[in-house]
């Protein structure tokens, strides 16, 4: 096993708490995997260690931790099993979406006087909003909710509706998206999750039918202002999810070469020398580790870089959010090839379960699939730095 991630300026407490919580974490992955959800157990070590709230604002008792600190937690996790990272992530994430942008009813109600209280949903717009008194009628059905058997509420986004047709941004041209949040209660919970990877998270389906959803219970999904918190909320809810994507990559890919170097150590076939000492082992090796090392500190530039920017007052611009995008989905496509090499390398050591590398492939391709890291990050980053881009490109 390496070392925990170099810990970056700022980091207080919670990486150590990350670090010390790694083995149970561990301990717990395979029946994670067995029953398609986390453990109550590492659920409430979250919560009691404080990790659930990283991100949270302080004013509500959270850490508002910077992205080198968020990153580096995620990662450390991760490391242990990607499902729990992946978890983690996703519901600290949603709850700082809630707490920052949300109205101050919903917030009171949501956090005031409470601990423990995670949120999770997915923020594609399959649903629908038609306003009525007081708020919005929703209904919807969504997919990967990650965390959601395991959250106090569910959020999905929905395209805005009127007269039965989407309602339509005048100065981007783009239809109005509404993020909703509802008690878990009001969800029904579809299940739906028997998956190659990631199986651990419980990213089951869920469908909302015929909610009122109070006003307060909202936000805009491309336009949304914090009403609370400090400068990293103003980097807005790609940049913060990005946060989460990339450390949670960083660390299964870490983990991933962890896991071979200890293999090779050992591993002969008949009539060769042992997998470490082979050149062409060790080429690759060099390789997977150089690429993964430069695509981390890629990472932490990138990210550095844009909360300099809000902490200074100003705006993201477009370059500083297409390089965080960027940045998260080449750490992503640069960890999976680590654990593609590292499976591959490792031959039936892999093959056989229980095998944390085997999980770690499996966990890293499955969070490949995520449109969040899609190829067209790569060329919505290229018009930007080309100077190509349109005037309005949700990053």
């Amino acid at each position: 096993m390496s070392p925990p991630p170099t810990r970056p300026a700022g980091c207080g407490d919670l990486l150590d708490a990350a670090h010390a919580l790694a083995p149970l974490v561990e301990a717990e992955a395979d029946t994670a995997d067995e029953q398609c959800t986390l453990t109550r157990r590492t659920v409430d070590a979250f919560v009691e260690r404080g990790l659930h709230a990283i991100a949270l604002p302080r004013e509500l008792g959270g850490a508002e931790a910077d992205f080198d600190t968020q990153i580096a937690v995620y990662e450390e996790i991760s490391r242990a099993d990607g499902s729990a990272g992946w978890c983690l992530m996703a519901g600290a994430v949603s709850s700082a979406f809630a707490a920052a942008y949300m109205g101050d009813a919903a917030v009171r109600e949501m956090f005031e006087g409470r601990t423990g209280i995670i949120h999770a949903g997915q923020l594609a717009p399959r649903g629908m909003a038609e306003r009525e008194a007081g708020g919005y009628r929703v209904n919807g059905q969504w997919s990967f909710g990650s965390g959601c058997a395991h959250s106090a509420y569910i959020m999905g986004s929905c395209m805005e509706m009127a007269g039965g047709q989407p309602l339509i941004h005048e100065a981007s041209g783009l239809p109005e998206m509404l993020v909703v949040c509802l008690p878990r209660e009001k969800i029904e919970l579809l299940g739906n999750w028997d998956v190659m990877g990631l199986r651990g998270t419980g990213s089951f389906d869920y469908a909302i039918a015929d909610q009122h959803v109070p006003a307060e219970y909202t936000f805009p999904l491309l336009r949304a202002e914090p009403r609370r918190g400090g400068p990293l909320y103003r980097t807005g809810i790609f940049v913060l999810t990005a946060a989460g994507h990339a450390g949670f990559a960083l660390g299964v890919g870490r983990r991933a070469l962890d896991e071979i170097r200890s293999i090779a150590a050992g591993k002969q076939r008949l009539g060769s020398a042992l997998l470490n000492s082979q050149p062409t082992f060790q080429r690759d090796f060099a390789r997977a580790e150089a690429r993964l090392r430069s695509a981390r500190f890629f990472v932490l530039d990138a990210f550095g870089q844009a909360l300099r920017l809000v902490e200074a007052g100003d705006d993201l611009t477009l370059e500083s959010r297409a390089l965080v995008r960027l940045a998260t989905t080449h750490a992503t496509e640069v960890a999976a090839q680590a654990a593609r090499f590292a499976y591959q390398a490792a031959g039936s050591d892999a093959l056989r379960n229980p095998s944390v590398l085997q999980r770690a492939f499996r966990d890293l391709h499955a969070g490949t699939q995520h449109i969040f890291v899609d190829d067209k990050t790569y060329t919505d980053a290229a018009q930007v730095l080309l100077g190509i881009a349109p005037s309005f490109l949700p990053l």
